[in-house]
């Protein structure tokens, strides 16, 4: 876009725009939303936060957008941090009807995109609890960002019956343990597989 379209973007009711899209008894326009979404996320405006998490189930056919709007908040505040992260895993741990694996996916990936999410304990309920392996994955992946020692522990029990989408994730989770620990693990698995042997060594 050029400068007067981008200031014409900008100084649209982006969030009188999301309320209406979103607002109850309306056929809800996900490409709109879309669009709002992602530009929210460049902007980055904190105060779009609550409409976003009040809106999830009607959200949860574009939980692309919710990962991305949510991602690119570098800074955010401390307590509306752990009210965002618990809302949006809370649908998955209760196995919510609009809790999907898309839904899912992509909401683990948030977790994943860095330890400042934090909520490893949560992310391994998750992970121990839920029937699917792809959702099983990106627990896994969000416990080798947010994980501490204490899950990597928990997570190596299950890699010797992990599917393969599921245990290179969870090799990459186990890097929180102690190097001597992860030695040991590496030579009792006696891996072939050049992947496996690369998720395994790194750090």
């Amino acid at each position: 876009m050029d400068e007067v379209q981008q200031r014409e973007i900008d100084a649209m009711n982006l969030s009188g725009m999301l309320a209406d899209a979103l607002a109850e008894g309306h056929n809800v326009d996900f490409r709109e939303v879309s669009f709002v979404l992602g530009r929210l996320s460049a902007l980055e405006k904190p105060e779009l936060i609550p409409i976003v998490l009040s809106n999830l189930e009607r959200l949860a056919p574009v939980a692309h957008s919710v990962a991305a709007f949510f991602k690119r908040f570098g800074e955010m505040d401390t307590g509306m941090r752990e009210e965002s992260a618990a809302t949006l895993l809370g649908p998955i741990l209760k196995s919510s009807k609009y809790a999907s694996e898309y839904y899912a996916i992509w909401i683990l990936s948030i977790f994943g995109s860095g330890a400042v999410w934090n909520h490893a304990d949560t992310l391994l309920k998750i992970f121990r609890e839920s029937p699917s392996d792809a959702v099983r994955r990106f627990a896994a992946l969000a416990l080798a960002a947010s994980g501490t020692r204490a899950q990597s522990i928990h997570m190596k029990q299950y890699l010797q019956s992990a599917s393969s989408l599921s245990r290179t994730a969870m090799m990459l989770a186990t890097a929180k343990m102690g190097k001597d620990e992860r030695k040991y693990l590496r030579q009792s698995l006696r891996l072939h597989d050049s992947l496996e042997k690369l998720c395994m060594h790194s750090e």
